[in-house]
């Protein structure tokens, strides 16, 4: 099978189908996390009051909130790939192609820079940590939000590029309708 280099349009398109993605999964992730973050703690659980608290409390929601983040995109992406409603990008089958162990590493390595990050540049500006029920639930929007928001465009462009499973669509085979298809949607 003979590679075909995209086109200008066909770059358009997935760049405008990898920001969708993004911006649906951060601002789901963002919601969601706000929403379980008042449900939890609005029920009487202590907010976390200390900073080893926080950081054991950003850590876990991090690690699910970039799980979700590669597994339902990718899921959707070949989905999409496979009804031939999205043209698949060339690339050699790797290691990675593994849905599990991609979800696994990505969200581990995202939740390592999170809590990281969370550490060295928010924690030493918060002073002690004592928050309100209010700033801790937009705190927890802002760190679902941001973390689905660099997981995501990565989550879907290895998507795009998974090995195709027989019967899908490659780059050669399905015409540029089918794109404007799944934008238009």
């Amino acid at each position: 099978m003979t590679s075909l280099k995209p086109t200008s349009w066909t770059r358009r398109n997935y760049v405008r189908y990898v920001a969708l993605e993004t911006t649906i999964g951060t601002a789901i992730n963002a919601i969601l996390s706000m929403g379980l973050a008042y449900a939890m703690f609005e029920a009487h659980i202590a907010l976390p009051g200390d900073r080893s608290a926080l950081m054991r409390d950003i850590g876990t929601q991090s690690f699910i909130v970039a799980w979700a983040s590669v597994v339902l995109p990718t899921l959707l992406t070949r989905r999409r790939c496979q009804r031939g409603a999205l043209q698949r990008l060339e690339r050699r089958t790797s290691w990675l192609d593994n849905l599990l162990l991609r979800a696994i590493l990505i969200a581990g390595g995202a939740t390592a820079t999170a809590v990281t990050l969370l550490y060295w540049v928010v924690l030493p500006h918060l002073g002690p940590v004592s928050f309100t029920i209010n700033a801790f639930v937009a705190f927890k929007g802002i760190v679902g939000g941001v973390v689905a928001f660099a997981v995501t465009p990565i989550a879907v462009q290895l998507a795009l590029g998974d090995a195709a499973p027989i019967g899908s669509h490659t780059l050669d085979s399905v015409a540029p309708s089918g794109l404007r298809r799944v934008i238009d949607e």
